[in-house]
């Protein structure tokens, strides 16, 4: 995912196994990173656009934390989001930032 964030634009499977195996001793091979690619477009954290063989992919949260947060929210609901609304009236510093947070989209 860093590779696809740092990007910070639709990328091909192409692009990614080159900005990997830049770092890595041993090279992935391409049809390694395009399964786990199109595993992630299956489940929502990358969105893939093109046909057959030309797509290219977009992460679809700004990082680790917005994914977990979705995917929390999506699975329990309502539930969930009490769950951090509570969290915040527990701590004045975060229900402060939930706060600003709030505003800013006012």
């Amino acid at each position: 995912m860093d590779a696809i964030w740092d990007a910070s634009r639709p990328v091909s499977v192409r692009e990614i196994v080159d900005a990997l195996n830049e770092r890595r001793p041993e090279p992935l091979a391409y049809t390694t990173v395009m399964t786990v690619m199109n595993r992630l477009a299956a489940k929502n954290v990358l969105t893939r656009q093109g046909e057959r063989r030309s797509y290219v992919y977009e992460a679809t949260a700004a990082d680790a934390a917005g994914i977990a947060v979705r995917d929390v929210i999506r699975t329990y609901g309502d539930a969930a989001v009490a769950h951090f609304v509570d969290e915040a009236r527990a701590d004045p510093d975060v229900l402060r930032r939930m706060r600003d947070l709030l505003a800013e989209d006012a």
